[in-house]
């Protein structure tokens, strides 16, 4: 991980106030506008076609991590709630349907502390005053592109170097400025639905997701316990810290410890290499996480509600001596699933209803059909290898080209100067020998 910060280097993101120059610039926005970038400062006419190919993949990009109340699967969410705001890079559809289709576990909103003597009252008190996504954090406010201030400045006296730059700027600080008015209407959605009663009738849900939680042993905040497991180790990981793990950029090998081979390396994109993403706990390569679901369906996957609820197929129960064959489940059984669930988290087994993999004691093949690996959610790795080495090719043929140019102009020099002494000492016999016929015509 190396970059993630932990709990405590974070502090309690959940309360912080979201910075004076970030509200002022998000009240400063027009949120009827059609557009969210406006078309007379960005000048994207005036743009390469590959610069707005750019700019609507990154939209496109921030908006799939908004947090939206509606979007949600066992009580999750499908984009992160902010515990992070580094290596958010992966490829957002691929980690929604894999929450979806719940080989994911989806991204629960976190608990700063969890206190197992709460009542009822005071657990629900304390979910019910989590936002969708976490306030901006200092270092946000602090960002650069996010505090550039880019209305007084002239465009026409720039350079084309800093206009490209200066344009960036501007453009990733609206962006992220949007996101922020995105997310903003999703949390005032969200607290509108809460007077409904259709959302009073999660409370129940609410508190079999947090009455008995799992701390994540990356960043130490506390979530329902259905977490993921890695492939290798059966630890526990949330999601939000397993989309954080990624391979390292392209770089070249780093056991060449003779200086000429480096160099030598360097000329070479073909030894450039993207080594695997390894477990945060035993290192073993190709991480990768495994996920075992809640015994209920609720959001895009089913309907909760007080008394009525869906279970996987697999998973039918005996109640009172007979099988239930529906999937709809009185009061009774209701409460008696609110024990069971209390029961089981309180187990150290591993059964599906505990959230740990069922059975599970040893290690996965990356390549299980079960396994969601970094790789996965990042297809694009190889890409960038190829991209990377590509450009590094680019540089070794200019720079051997400009080399070239170089020898080729100290040949010319030299060629130059050979002839100008081989004139000189042609022009100087010259005048020797018009010297010595002078002096032979005068003695004669």
């Amino acid at each position: 991980m190396g970059n993630v910060p932990t709990k405590e280097d974070r502090g309690s993101q959940s309360s912080r106030r979201r910075g004076s120059s970030i509200s002022s610039t998000i009240n400063g926005l027009n949120p009827n506008s059609s557009s969210p970038f406006p078309a007379q400062k960005l000048k994207l006419g005036k743009r390469s076609s590959n610069t707005k190919e750019k700019e609507k993949f990154k939209e496109a990009h921030a908006a799939g991590l908004v947090v939206k109340y509606d979007e949600n699967v066992d009580g999750g969410y499908l984009a992160p709630y902010g515990t992070y705001n580094l290596n958010l890079d992966y490829k957002i559809s691929v980690v929604k349907q894999c929450i979806i289709d719940r080989k994911l576990a989806p991204f629960y909103t976190p608990l700063q502390d969890h206190n197992k003597n709460w009542t009822d009252e005071e657990l629900l008190k304390t979910v019910d005053s989590l936002k969708l996504h976490a306030h901006p954090s200092e270092a946000d406010d602090e960002d650069e592109d996010l505090n550039y201030e880019y209305e007084d400045i002239d465009e026409t006296t720039l350079s084309k170097r800093e206009l490209k730059k200066h344009l960036s700027k501007k453009f990733n600080k609206q962006l992220k400025v949007k996101r922020l008015k995105w997310q903003d209407d999703e949390e005032l959605r969200y607290r509108q639905e809460k007077s409904t009663s259709k959302q009073a009738s999660s409370k129940d849900l609410k508190l079999i997701l947090y009455r008995n939680v799992a701390e994540c042993p990356i960043c130490f905040l506390y979530y329902p316990k259905w977490l993921n497991y890695s492939r290798c180790c059966v630890q526990p990981i949330c999601t939000e810290c397993f989309v954080q793990i990624k391979r390292l950029d392209p770089h070249f090998p780093h056991d060449n410890d003779e200086e000429d081979v480096e160099d030598k390396a360097k000329n070479d994109p073909n030894l450039l290499i993207s080594e695997p993403a390894c477990c945060p706990y035993c290192a073993t390569a190709n991480f990768g996480v495994t996920y075992t679901p809640p015994f209920f369906r609720t959001g895009l996957n089913g309907d909760f509600t007080a008394g009525l609820f869906k279970l996987p197929s697999s998973e039918a129960v005996i109640l009172e001596g007979e099988e239930t064959s529906s999937f709809d489940v009185d009061d009774n059984y209701f409460k008696k699933s609110m024990t069971d669930a209390t029961r089981s988290s309180s187990n150290s087994g591993n059964g599906s209803r505990s959230g740990s993999p069922s059975g599970r004691r040893g290690s996965l093949s990356a390549n299980n059909p079960a396994v969601i690996t970094t790789d996965f959610i990042r297809p694009d790795w190889e890409q960038k290898l190829n991209s990377a080495r590509a450009r590094l090719a680019k540089r070794a043929a200019t720079a051997s080209a400009i080399h070239a140019s170089n020898l080729l102009i100290q040949n010319n020099e030299q060629d130059v100067e050979q002839r100008m002494i081989e004139e000189a000492m042609r022009l100087s016999l010259m005048d020797e020998e018009a010297r010595k016929r002078r002096d032979s015509s005068s003695r004669r």
